[in-house]
Parts: C-alpha cells; sequence; structure tokens
C-alpha cells in the first residue's frame, strides 16, 4: 500500500511532504462570503489549512468576477488577507474580461507592484473570449512579466495559440486533467479540481505523465481534503503524488517569485 495513503487514513496527514493547494478563493461569492472580513479570512483559512496539512494556497479573489462587481474591492482584499499571512497565501490577482484594456491594465500595475506574480481569468460566465482583444494587453503584461495565469475555461484552439504567442506566460487550466494539451505545450499545466469518474487521474498520468499536474481544492468553498482524497487515493506511485501535490506547483511559483521563502528548501 502507499504509505502515503496509509499515513491519512490512519489519522497523520501529509507529514515529509510539500503540500500547496493551486485553487482556493477567498471573498464574496454570489451564494455568500466566505468569511467576514480579511482578518478572520486569513486566520480561519490558515486553520483550515493546518487541519488539512496544507503548507500554502493559491489564493483568487472570491466572486468578483460576475459583471458588474468591482474587481479592485476583490483584489483590495486578497491583498489585505495575504499580509496577514505571506507565508501561507499566495495571491493571484482577478480581473473583469469584459473591463476595457486600459482599465484591466491600470489594475495589473500596482497589483505587481505589491508581489503580485499571478493572474486569474474567469471569462466564460463573462461571457467574453479567452483570445478576445481586451485580454492581448494582459497576456502580453504576464508575458512582460513572466507570470502564472490561471483560468477556468479557454477553448483548445485558445490555450494552442496562446501558448505559442506567449511562451514566457504559464498558462493553467483550473479544472483540467492530464491532458494532449498540457504534455504537448510547455508552458501549459493542468489545476486537476474537479469531480472525475474514478482512474481519470491514473488513466492520464500513464499517457501523459505527472509533471504537469497541479493539485486543488477549490477551498475554502470546499474542505481541501476533498482535492487532497483524489491524488492520495489514486493507484499511482508515491512520488507523482508528491509531484502533484507540492512540488510541481513549487516549481512554477519559484521560477516567478512567488512561492514563499520557508518553501523554497523542499526544491533543494
Amino acid at each position: 500500500m502507499s504509505s502515503i495513503l496509509e499515513q491519512w487514513r490512519e489519522g497523520k496527514g501529509l507529514p515529509d511532504m510539500l503540500v500547496i493547494d493551486g485553487h482556493a478563493h477567498l471573498g464574496e461569492w454570489p451564494h455568500g462570503a466566505n468569511f467576514d472580513d480579511a482578518e478572520e479570512a486569513a486566520s480561519e483559512a490558515v486553520a483550515i489549512m493546518d487541519a488539512n496539512g496544507v503548507h500554502a494556497a493559491c489564493v483568487l479573489s472570491g466572486g468578483y468576477w460576475v459583471n458588474g462587481s468591482d474587481y479592485r474591492m476583490g483584489n483590495d482584499f486578497l491583498l489585505d488577507c495575504v499580509r496577514r499571512a505571506p507565508d501561507r497565501l499566495i495571491p493571484f490577482a482577478h480581473i473583469n474580461a469584459c473591463d476595457s484594456p486600459a482599465n484591466i491594465l491600470a489594475e495589473l500595475l500596482p497589483v505587481e507592484g505589491e508581489g503580485v506574480h499571478a493572474i486569474k481569468l474567469y471569462n466564460l460566465p463573462q461571457g467574453y473570449p479567452g483570445d478576445g482583444p481586451n485580454l492581448m494587453p494582459l497576456y502580453e503584461f504576464a508575458q512582460e512579466h513572466s507570470m502564472l495565469l490561471l483560468n477556468h475555461y479557454w477553448s483548445d484552439r485558445e490555450l494552442q495559440q496562446l501558448a505559442i504567442q506567449f511562451p514566457e506566460v504559464t498558462f493553467i487550466r483550473g479544472h483540467g486533467g492530464a491532458t494532449r494539451l498540457s504534455r504537448t505545450l510547455a508552458n501549459v499545466y493542468d489545476n486537476i479540481w474537479s469531480l472525475s469518474p474514478l482512474g481519470v487521474l491514473e488513466a492520464g498520468i500513464r499517457q501523459f505523465g505527472p509533471e504537469k499536474i497541479l493539485f486543488g481544492s477549490d477551498a475554502f468553498m470546499n474542505p481541501p481534503s476533498v482535492g487532497i482524497g483524489m491524488v492520495v487515493y489514486a493507484d499511482i506511485p508515491d512520488a507523482h503524488k508528491r509531484m502533484i501535490l507540492g512540488l510541481n506547483m513549487a516549481r512554477l511559483l519559484q521560477r516567478v517569485g512567488a512561492l514563499p521563502a520557508p518553501w523554497a528548501q523542499w526544491l533543494v
């Protein structure tokens, strides 16, 4: 039996391994807020992470993707949370794809100045194509600053075109799996959070390998254990579980200067 699975079943958590949740949310949502304020959000998020053996989480700014909302407020709230737990919460700034390119860049410049090295897109519910003209300046900005870019949706056609056009951007599909595009395009990765049938992760690894797969849970709407279980219970080698649960994401974060210093030792 997998020693990682055995320890998890015995209630010992995930000792002696780095765990980074690559897909978490803090802030307002259409169906309710995660927490009342930034102080509670940061402290309770850390408590939940501690209870599940998660060292750090890539956090996205809540539900400010809804058309008509002010995504700048979401980013302000997110950065307030991150300042309270900078070694545990890693910010992914958000923009609304329907806004003007000028407004999008006007938001990206100050958040990048605050040390944000990653961007979150959610263009599909906003009714905007992933390769639309409003987003070209964003991709150019991410290219110039070698940023990570997470999105819930790009079509295969859009992603293939964008990954080739912007080779210095790391593209992460927020609800992917182990897919052909992440295998064939050097700068494309898949965050695996989804309610997939049993065996999907194993099949993807057999076909494409574990190097481009990233753990995510959709915390803090879900407990992190929902996403962890998909990996821990998978019939794959423990070495692959360690890569997916933390090491793969740590390498991406380290590359763009976003990995908190306490976790860099795991990459030595």
